[in-house]
């Protein structure tokens, strides 16, 4: 199983990543051949987009399963239509999250853990419209 880490500089006693889309490296990991990788993000500094693409990065190499302290909805919901596994795990380095994983100690990220954010409210020239409105109420206004 190839498991990929969010990590922000290629060692193994590094910490993860803040955000897994501005992740600096992954730490690309096989635990079948018990051999480890470090890969480049080039995404981390894109100015919008940068989960879906880092994700795209990962499924292109076959990806099965990631460990990550932070995940847009969006690139989870990506993740997760492709069946690759996302684990949470915070406070701790590359290797310890490796190790908290083959002991099962990480809890998978569900879609409904995960705000629906940034959330984009907006209003038609900074005015509020309601279906209640009438032309009646806006003339009595202005006679």
């Amino acid at each position: 199983m190839l498991i990929a880490v969010s990590v922000k500089k290629p060692d193994l006693s590094a910490e993860l990543s803040d955000a897994f889309g501005r992740s600096e490296y992954f730490l690309l990991f096989d635990s079948e051949m018990n051999a480890s990788e470090f890969i480049h993000n080039p995404y981390s500094s894109e100015l919008g987009g940068a989960g879906i693409q880092s994700a795209r990065l990962l499924i292109e190499r076959n990806v099965e399963t990631l460990i990550t302290t932070f995940i847009g909805f969006n690139t989870l919901r990506f993740f997760n239509s492709l069946k690759v596994k996302v684990y949470l795990c915070e406070n701790c380095n590359a290797e310890e999250s490796l190790r908290l994983f083959s002991e099962g100690n990480l809890k998978e990220i569900q879609e409904n853990m995960v705000n629906n954010y940034p959330q984009r409210w907006r209003r038609r020239l900074g005015r509020k419209f309601s279906n209640n409105t009438s032309l009646n109420n806006q003339n009595k206004k202005w006679n």
